[in-house]
């Protein structure tokens, strides 16, 4: 029986981590490309009401498949187009899985393992950053830990009792990969595959996989949408099969490559501090063993987790930080998976408490310098070594504690999750002015101080990716190919989309725009095109200028006299 003073812990640590999910989520702009574009995507959706084909710009946006947008747009529906609304979505998925991951610790080690297994996954550094990020890698890892935990189970079923009654789980996990796969794509389906079928193989339970009422309920779930979409825009599967998955993986296309050791360093990084006290506890998990003197069927399925997909990505071509977030509760729990009995000591952390020390003490001893390793702004250099310092307090305050309270499991796990948790707090002021740097909130409020709601806005081979967020509405890009929307999908078909009644126009279109002005119009370039810039500056005012872009205008009568005309 627990006492109060455990009880007291478990509380604890479960509002120490929500409070790190949760702070300051809506307390900076939302960042440029990826928040900006993707919340833009919503906020058409919510706009326009069409919940089949994702629109950018008033444009389709085929990049990726509608369920994260649907969410985010439901969320705006009710919120309001705001920071929070956006990145809502986000944080919600990222709850769920660690709900998920408790729950899949419980099933496999038992009750003792839940706490350890919420808390590693939730105090990481990736787990917190995509919680805050309108991106859609948290819902993916949702539907993916959904779908990996429904096979496991499936197939421990299936090898306990009868053939059939693991198929309940099975049409779990097709259930959670059809909406991966609205999610983010095929990706979803191969995740869970790459996990469950060596396992499957290994130890003769595959045939589970494969149940035939399983996968007519995955094919009705992401049929129709495909079908929808297609009838509209008839390319749309052969896109999506053929450029964003195979040759994302194959070819360096989509200029996203990196060196085959790229997510090596990455994924301990990502699930700090948990990764090092699993790397210590190696001896620990080894010793679990099974009825045949084998490695334990749950330390396979765990280390299957982690492995296989890394090595996936690893040979693929595409890389980002982001695909790994779903490896990171393996991560947490093979800590479970350590910690779940009682011990004197809990093995690894030592190490992590030193790892920590090490951390902490280096923040410590080079927070003035650090802001020399990386070009930013004035603002930004100025709150990175309070955010630095801020940093190297707390990771050395919880190394401490972590050494001393090794023998209490709430109190060590309340120490090695404050130094990730303290990093919205510390960074505060950073990501305020990360955020003015990244995003056009204060260029669109401009905008709107000058012209109000109805003036037009054209962008001169620019396309600040949150500008039509903040500003309500789509705005016009005059644009050689139009890589400024960074779409793939506009990208290739950029010939088809441009032109009249269109917010996508060839790159001299602009000028006719300036001399005719149909409208009073505001013009957004960019600060390194010189040329443009000084033919605006010569017949419009300036009405905003920061460190990417520049906004002139309005144009009106007035232009025409100055010009001649």
């Amino acid at each position: 029986m627990r006492s109060p003073l455990s009880y007291a812990g478990i509380v604890a640590c479960l509002v120490v981590c929500l409070s790190g999910l949760i702070f300051n989520i809506s307390g900076y702009p939302l960042l440029e490309p990826d928040e900006g574009r993707n919340a833009e995507v919503a906020r058409e959706m919510a706009s326009t009401g069409d919940y089949v084909l994702p629109h950018l710009n008033e444009l389709p946006y085929l990049d990726k498949p509608l369920l994260y947008f649907a969410v985010g747009a439901i969320t705006m529906r009710v919120l309001g187009p705001t920071e929070f609304a956006a990145r809502f979505p986000s944080l919600l998925f990222t709850i769920g899985t660690i709900v998920l991951v408790g729950w899949l610790a419980r099933k496999m080690f038992g009750s003792r393992a839940v706490l350890p297994a919420v808390v590693a996954t939730a105090a990481t550094p990736f787990t917190l950053a995509y919680a805050r990020v309108v991106i859609f890698d948290s819902a993916l890892t949702f539907f993916v830990v959904l779908a990996i935990s429904s096979f496991y189970l499936a197939m421990e079923e299936t090898k306990e009792a009868s053939a059939d009654s693991g198929k309940g789980w099975t049409s779990l996990a097709w259930v959670a990969i059809g909406f991966g796969v609205l999610t983010k794509g095929p990706i979803a389906i191969i995740l869970p595959l790459l996990v469950a079928l060596p396992y499957g193989i290994r130890y003769r339970t595959w045939k589970v996989l494969a149940d035939p009422i399983s996968l007519v309920l995955f094919a009705v779930i992401v049929g129709p949408w495909i079908l929808a979409v297609s009838l509209r825009i008839p390319d749309f599967l052969e896109y999506s099969l053929v450029t964003e998955t195979i040759r994302r993986f194959s070819t360096t296309e989509l200029e996203r490559t990196g060196p085959a050791w790229y997510f090596l360093p990455m994924l301990p990084a990502a699930a700090l501090p948990w990764s090092l006290v699993a790397i210590s506890c190696v001896s620990v998990l080894w010793k679990l063993r099974d009825d045949q003197n084998r490695l334990d069927r749950r330390i396979t399925f765990l280390l299957l987790w982690i492995f296989v997909p890394l090595i996936f990505f690893s040979v693929s071509q595409s890389k980002r930080p982001q695909y790994i977030l779903p490896l990171v509760p393996a991560i947490a729990l093979l800590v479970a998976g350590a910690w779940y009995q009682r011990s004197k000591n809990f093995a690894g952390s030592r190490i992590a408490a030193v790892g920590l020390f090490v951390l902490g003490s280096f923040f410590l001893l080079v927070h003035q310098h650090i802001a020399d390793l990386f070009p930013a702004s004035s603002g930004v250099a100025e709150a990175i070594p309070g955010t630095a310092l801020g940093l190297g307090v707390v990771s050395v305050l919880g190394a401490v504690l972590a050494w001393f309270a090794r023998s209490h499991r709430e109190l060590l796990l309340l120490a090695l999750s404050l130094p990730v948790v303290a990093i919205p707090f510390t960074s505060r002021k950073l990501m305020s002015e990360i955020g003015e740097d990244r995003s056009a909130r204060t260029m669109a409020h401009a905008i709107r101080d000058i012209g109000g709601d109805r003036v037009r806005v054209v962008g001169i081979g620019a396309f600040p990716q949150s500008l039509p967020f903040y500003l309500k509405r789509a705005m016009i890009v005059s644009t050689p190919d139009g890589s400024e929307i960074t779409s793939n999908y506009l990208i290739r078909r950029f010939d088809e989309f441009r032109g009249l009644g269109s917010t996508l126009q060839d790159s001299e279109w602009w000028k006719e725009a300036l001399v005719t002005c149909p409208q009073p119009t505001i013009f957004v370039t960019r600060n390194n095109n010189d040329i443009v810039r000084e033919s605006l500056s010569a017949y419009l005012d300036l009405v905003y200028s920061g460190r990417k872009y520049s906004a002139y205008g309005p144009c009106g009568p007035e232009t025409f006299a100055l010009m001649g005309r």
